[in-house]
């Protein structure tokens, strides 16, 4: 008989995606860690949801509040970090948009990332890269100022060593 592993949040029940250990050891508040188990954890993306990562077995979470960062994905204070390993708000990105009508924000991210810069295991409580955060926030910064970006060069495609983008 195989076992089933439970992907599901325990509180949202939306899927949980597999995060390294190391992710929430590097992030997690000094008495939330005495609680790590062993085996997989996962973290939950859903914004209604506080829970932030879970065993596989669903009998440990971690919620928002057990984090030493806010979780852009669980929050909606503009000032929240888009970007962790290089100091990027939401905040910061509106205002590039607002001011030049687009944003250079994934290029350089991108760029940062090809040199090797980037620590996004350690620093991102998604445990992966932020680009796909940030072109997010930046597309919603160009529709609500109209939907007109001003051209730029096109920010490359991965970053993070191809560790891949959520």
């Amino acid at each position: 008989m195989t076992e089933t592993r439970h992907i599901d949040c325990p509180r949202c029940g939306a899927k949980g995606r597999v995060v390294d250990r190391a992710t929430p050891a590097a992030l997690l508040r000094s008495d939330a860690k005495a609680r790590l188990v062993d085996g997989p954890l996962r973290f939950c993306r859903s914004a209604a949801c506080d829970v932030v990562y879970f065993d596989e077995a669903r009998v440990v979470t971690f919620a928002v509040s057990t984090l030493t960062v806010p979780v852009f994905q669980k929050s909606t204070d503009p000032q929240r970090p888009v970007c962790y390993c290089f100091d990027h708000s939401v905040r910061s990105i509106e205002d590039e948009v607002a001011a030049k009508g687009t944003s250079e924000v994934p290029e350089s991210i991108a760029k940062k990332c090809k040199a090797g810069l980037d620590d996004c295991e350690h620093n991102n409580p998604q445990g992966s890269c932020c680009l796909g955060n940030v072109r997010q926030v930046v597309k919603a910064a160009v529709e609500a100022r109209g939907g007109v970006e001003l051209p730029q060069a096109a920010a490359p495609g991965g970053c993070c060593g191809g560790k891949g983008t959520t």
